[in-house]
């Protein structure tokens, strides 16, 4: 009984070193293919990027953290959930806008992103749900070929898929009343104030919860800057 219990023992323990080991490994791959894209970048090289994949759309940034990383967009939102900005597989997959969007231009904008516990990809976005966090965070910014923006938060809060929130066609009326709903459902208080005539853009990404419906949300108001 003992023999088999230190052979159970044995083989537990090489189970976890194998995913803590796979786990390392992943996290290698995507930093540095991270880092290539972002060496890239520092030129202002955006256009070369997209010359070897032309799904980049884009590039979002939040200072001070290590969200840092090229925007891809193509006809689905599954591709990108396992695939980097190379469309080679990746555990960590790469931050991309859904496919319905014609992005910065449609009232609503969505972007989505993996938590990763690096804190690469969307993997801070949960610490939003600080007020403190949030005001030292409070605008992220993307950029295209063609233009830059300031993306102002303005909520942020954990729901689950069964709220809707990412709607992408609205009247007057029911953009009023989304609007006005992720406001209250917000666990922060943030000083901008989004009119009916705004564009905002949204991050979502899974929560650390094994709950597969749960989602952390962030919303902004768009701000388009000179370039």
């Amino acid at each position: 009984m003992r023999q088999w219990i230190r052979v159970l023992s044995a083989v537990v323990m090489i189970v976890c070193a194998v995913i803590v080991v796979r786990h390392y490994l992943g996290y290698s791959e995507v930093n540095e293919k991270l880092e290539q894209a972002q060496q890239t970048m520092e030129l202002g090289e955006l256009k070369e990027l997209q010359q070897q994949n032309n799904n980049i759309i884009g590039w979002l940034t939040l200072e001070n953290t290590r969200l840092n990383n090229p925007v891809l967009q193509t006809d689905n939102n599954e591709f990108y959930l396992k695939h980097n900005y190379l469309d080679e597989k990746s555990r960590g997959g790469s931050i991309f806008a859904d496919f319905r969007n014609d992005v910065m231009e449609d009232r609503h904008t969505i972007f989505y992103g993996h938590v990763l516990r690096n804190g690469t990809m969307f993997g801070d976005l949960t610490k939003f749900n600080e007020q403190a966090y949030a005001v030292e965070h409070a605008v992220f910014y993307y950029e295209t070929d063609a233009n830059r923006y300031a993306l102002h938060v303005f909520a942020a809060y954990e729901t689950t898929t069964d709220f809707y929130y990412i709607e992408t066609q609205f009247t007057n009326d029911t953009f009023d009343q989304f609007l006005l709903d992720i406001q209250q459902k917000s666990s922060i208080k943030m000083p901008v104030e989004v009119a009916n005539s705004d564009k905002i853009a949204t991050f979502s990404t899974c929560t650390t919860s094994p709950d597969d419906k749960e989602r952390f949300v962030v919303h902004t108001k768009v701000v388009e800057l000179e370039k």
